[in-house]
């Protein structure tokens, strides 16, 4: 038989256990409200499908590697085709300005000829 010490010494131990279950328990209302917040497996299941969906569009419009090598070397081709460009425009700038020259050296020199032969 236990002495009415050691009952209350159990009766303290239990008492001070059971303060500690009730402390670290959820109420129905915790237990609710984490139920209202939490996803359902389809809601999660939704949100992994539309984030397969963009990931496959990113996937599809993005440029490979191998891509990006073909498209700079075209840039720098073109680039190159553009300098050639320039160079012969400048080429045809310089010869239209010495045609004009010429043509206006010429037609002052059929001015004066007409001026010669009138007087």
């Amino acid at each position: 038989m236990a002495t009415k010490q050691e009952l209350e010494e159990v009766k303290h131990s239990f008492t001070k256990k059971i303060e500690d279950i009730k402390a670290n328990m959820a109420t129905k209302q915790e237990l609710e409200d984490i139920k209202t917040n939490m996803a359902t497996k389809q809601e999660l299941e939704d949100v992994k499908n539309n984030l397969m969906k963009e990931l496959d569009h990113v996937k599809a419009n993005m440029v490979t590697k191998q891509e990006f090598v073909f498209l700079q070397q075209a840039v720098l081709e073109t680039n190159e085709i553009v300098k050639k460009i320039e160079q012969n425009m400048e080429k045809h700038e310089r010869i239209l300005d010495l045609l004009s020259r010429r043509s206006i050296e010429h037609k002052a020199a059929i001015s004066s000829i007409r001026l010669i032969k009138t007087t």
